[in-house]
């Protein structure tokens, strides 16, 4: 069976200094949290690694980017990781979402009207009805991933924060990590 994970990069004081975006989507998420988490990217790791760090291929976007399906390992300690529990089937929906959306341009808009997005209801498919490709920001392109494999319902609204994601998947996913627990030597 295929392992998906849900990667939430959570803030911290070495992520605030790094760029006022980090403090701002900290100030946008629900106050329920101390270091909320400010971003999403879904990972399809290498089957056979031989590294502690597992690498494989994450999808998502970063401000003012693109859509990206790239190889990347995680390790800085500010990750943290749900594992979800996919077929064979859904997993490759879901990579192959990200294939077919890769290059597609930041959604500002939906961004920053995320307080207030649910009762606007801006998707990341405005930009359709001018003849654009769709935009996103990490937990969009991440949500409508995983709702085009039926993974979440089809009525979950797309245009949410990160920490918002991640409170939708807590009970429904497993807490994990990505590390190769063979390669990690254990000293008695």
């Amino acid at each position: 069976m295929p392992i998906l994970y849900a990667c939430f990069l959570e803030n911290d004081p070495e992520i605030m200094e790094r760029h006022w975006l980090n403090a701002m989507a900290a100030r946008l998420a629900p106050s329920t949290t101390r270091n909320p988490k400010i971003h999403v990217e879904l990972f399809f790791p290498d089957r056979h690694e031989k590294d502690e760090i597992v690498s494989g291929r994450a999808c998502s976007i970063h401000y003012n980017g693109t859509v990206f399906l790239t190889k990347k390992r995680f390790s800085r300690k500010q990750w943290s990781f749900r594992s979800l529990d996919v077929s064979a089937r859904q997993y490759n929906q879901v990579l192959s979402f990200c294939e077919a959306h890769q290059g597609e341009h930041f959604n500002h808009l939906s961004y920053f009207l995320q307080p207030v997005n649910s009762y606007l209801g801006i998707t990341p498919n405005w930009p359709t009805w001018f003849g654009y490709s769709p935009r996103w920001f990490c937990s969009e392109i991440c949500l409508a991933a995983l709702k085009a494999a039926n993974i979440l319902p089809e009525k979950t609204f797309v245009s949410m924060h990160p920490q918002e994601l991640y409170n939708l998947l807590e009970d429904t996913t497993t807490s994990s990590c990505v590390r190769n627990m063979d390669q990690i030597p254990l000293c008695f």
